[in-house]
């Protein structure tokens, strides 16, 4: 009896209670939760880090293409007085920022794919051929790797059956400088497209206080789709932000303009200090057809932005909008805030 007694207790102290049990189930979940928020941090700089990469890349991609053309940029989209076809949609064009890089950003067989297809010839470009199949119809596509945000939820739909379907990107230009805000809201479609930037002029105010390229969702409100590819013919597809024309100290004009021009119906560009980039939701943001051609920080209330000097940098969303209007003006000889 003793002994039977004794293997008792012993088993006994080896039992765990239900109110043990539920402490220690309380003391994982407690650490569970602890863990979560920091997993999600590190996953947020991972993707944010990825981004500034791939805005880098583009930025020196432009910065190659100068260097082999005269210290000449590529503009926005550049189909004026083409000489056969529908210029107006890219078939032919001469150059589009977005393609015309792409020998600089390792994607030459891409690039080349736009060239004596369809209405294009010698060193013409067909946006409506090539491996992405075009910015303005669907097909077989190039993914390019370097035009993807990875913290953009609605890359991966695609328009319309997947992000292979279309030439589906999550960076935009800046019309500012790649454009031509001065030419007015011309109803002559693609004409505003036709920017001439140049190292050697265009920027007055510094290419390091300048912005070159921001991010955009990839679905665009409406139920559209952003396309790298895409013309300068509707720019609720096209990969541009900051379109219209805003006074600035050194010019006459004391009236924002906001083009209407090459939008679809019911929808306008964005330009000035209430063009600031938005700090929402994708859902959101593409249920809302006001926010045609407003950037969007798709990072945790900052947005990644390529200067024209080829750096990049983190802006926040209580940066005063008069701070990001003077760093979308390359020539607007105003002074960037203190919150800059």
């Amino acid at each position: 009896m003793p002994m039977h007694s004794s293997t008792s207790r012993t088993r006994s102290r080896f039992a765990f209670t239900l109110i043990e049990l539920l402490v220690v189930i309380a003391i994982i979940a407690t650490l569970i939760g602890l863990l979560l928020p920091a997993v999600q941090k590190v996953r947020d700089a991972a993707s944010r880090m990825s981004c500034q990469n791939n805005l880098k890349q583009i930025a020196l991609g432009c910065h190659s293409y100068a260097s082999a053309k005269g210290d000449n940029f590529p503009a926005l989209f550049d189909a004026v007085n083409m000489p056969s076809g529908d210029p107006t949609y890219g078939n032919p064009c001469r150059t589009q920022v977005f393609v015309t890089i792409l020998p600089y950003i390792e994607q030459q067989a891409v690039f080349e794919s736009f060239q004596n297809q369809g209405n294009a010839t010698g060193t013409y470009l067909d946006l409506a051929y090539g491996a992405t199949n075009g910015g303005i119809s669907a097909g077989n596509a190039a993914v390019i790797k370097l035009y993807q945000c990875p913290a953009d939820p609605t890359f991966g739909n695609g328009s319309p059956n997947g992000a292979g379907s279309a030439a589906v990107g999550c960076y935009v230009a800046n019309f500012q400088v790649f454009g031509l805000p001065s030419n007015g809201d011309n109803p002559t479609l693609g004409v505003n497209g036709a920017g001439a930037p140049t190292l050697k002029s265009t920027f007055v105010d510094g290419t390091s206080s300048t912005i070159l390229f921001a991010e955009m969702y990839a679905q665009r409100p409406g139920g559209v789709w952003g396309y790298w590819a895409a013309p300068s013919s509707n720019f609720n597809v096209c990969p541009a932000f900051g379109v219209g024309y805003y006074p600035s100290v050194n010019t006459p004009v004391t009236q924002t303009q906001v083009f209407t021009h090459g939008f679809a119906s019911g929808t306008q560009g964005q330009a000035g200090p209430n063009s600031k980039f938005l700090s929402v939701s994708s859902i959101e943001y593409t249920s809302k057809t006001g926010y045609t051609n407003f950037t969007t920080a798709l990072h945790t209330q900052n947005m990644n932005v390529a200067m024209g000097d080829g750096s990049v940098r983190t802006i926040f969303n209580d940066m005063n909008p008069n701070t990001w209007w003077a760093a979308c003006t390359p020539n607007g000889k105003d002074i960037l805030g203190a919150d800059w």
